[in-house]
């Protein structure tokens, strides 16, 4: 089942006339995010500020292209600009039914494009606060085997639906189950609690609701944190400039191009 957090993301929701802002089970909550979405494409420029444990900050820049193939599945292309030692450094996504997206990432340094395996899904992503299997749920290509609905409680003193997923073993998540709080007013993801084996809060994904924006008949949260409890670090996710529905060509969503657009 796909979940939406961000970017392509559930980062793009209509303002409440939807038919689902009454949702009741944990089917129509998920429904509620994904008929928000752009219609066909989108480019986001964002930056990435991670915090190290003593408080030491590194920045990058980078651009995400997101397309909707035959109307069904989608695909990412996530390319770094800035530092300059990682201009270049990208990841494709290619989302598939039924199982973890595939998944190819290029390092100018390698001059080579490698698959990401599911088992490395819990690596850092370019040195950020973010796993590879983080940024595919934000992607909305999670590959929960199960949802259910919790009860309704408020993050930052607005109203939201919960939502318990737990991952597909096959998918070798790094986490056991994955809790989502979705307003009910926007229907955007306003928190979602990673938790490891055993019980224990991993990663802490908040969205600031102060900075949600609308763009259109769509909602932006411009800013997201991601926190690692057990690291005592995080990653500050902002977004500068969106350009919804943009003519994007088919051809830049390739593992050859992801290598071509490095060089």
């Amino acid at each position: 089942m796909r979940w939406f957090s961000i970017i392509p993301l559930a980062l793009f929701l209509v303002f409440p006339t939807s038919p689902w802002a009454a949702a009741e089970t944990a089917a129509e909550i998920e429904q509620c995010v994904r008929d928000n979405l752009p219609r066909k494409s989108s480019i986001q420029t964002i930056v990435f500020r991670s915090t190290n444990r003593v408080g030491d900050v590194t920045e990058s820049d980078a651009t995400i292209h997101w397309k909707l193939f035959d109307g069904k599945r989608s695909k990412v292309l996530l390319r770094f600009e800035r530092p300059l030692d990682m201009r270049g450094a990208g990841m494709l996504l290619i989302e598939q039914r039924g199982r973890s997206p595939d998944t190819f990432m290029y390092l100018p340094e390698l001059r080579m494009v490698r698959r990401v395996s599911s088992r490395a899904a819990a690596s850092s992503l370019f040195g950020t606060d973010f796993s590879y299997e983080d940024f595919q749920r934000l992607v909305g290509m999670s590959t929960d085997a199960s949802k259910e609905r919790a009860a309704d409680t408020k993050v930052d003193g607005r109203e939201v639906y919960s939502v318990v997923g737990r991952p597909d073993p096959e998918s070798h998540s790094a986490y056991e189950r994955v809790v989502t709080f979705v307003d009910k007013e926007t229907c955007v993801p306003l928190r979602t609690e990673s938790y490891e084996p055993g019980g224990g809060l991993r990663k802490l994904l908040t969205a600031d609701s102060s900075k949600i924006e609308r763009e259109g008949t769509l909602w932006v949260p411009r800013e997201q944190t991601m926190k690692d409890l057990r690291d005592e670090t995080q990653t500050d996710l902002v977004i500068e400039q969106i350009d919804i529905d943009a003519n994007i060509h088919r051809k830049m969503f390739s593992a050859r191009e992801l290598e071509a657009g490095g060089r």
